[in-house]
């Protein structure tokens, strides 16, 4: 039977800054298929980029290209690759005033 998990790495974080912000780490060690949903109701674009570890202290690797997601949208994106450990930054060009950005981690192995 197939083990589902969803984890948020960033819970409705208020991010008013322009630095890069680092997620909370999701545990990937038992899940092959990761599908990242994204909710930004930041009034500015941010920009996402997912990256892996092997053992989740060091060694970040980036995981596909960075994505922008628009000020107020929702979006996703899906990994089928084994990645132990697994953490998403984001950053906005432009400092927002109001607004959260969650993104959620979905997670599903075996069969």
């Amino acid at each position: 039977m197939a083990q589902r998990q969803i984890q948020l790495i960033f819970d409705e974080a208020e991010i008013r800054n322009t630095s890069e912000n680092v997620s909370s780490l999701a545990d990937n060690e038992v899940f092959t298929i990761k599908t990242v949903i994204i909710h930004n109701s930041l009034n500015k674009d941010v920009s996402l980029q997912c990256e892996g570890s092997l053992d989740g202290v060091g060694n970040w690797f980036d995981v596909g290209s960075a994505m922008n997601v628009t000020a107020q949208t929702n979006s996703f994106q899906t990994c089928d690759s084994f990645i132990p450990f697994f953490r998403v930054t984001a950053t906005c060009s432009e400092a927002p005033s109001s607004g959260t950005l969650t993104v959620a981690v979905c997670r599903v192995s075996g069969g």
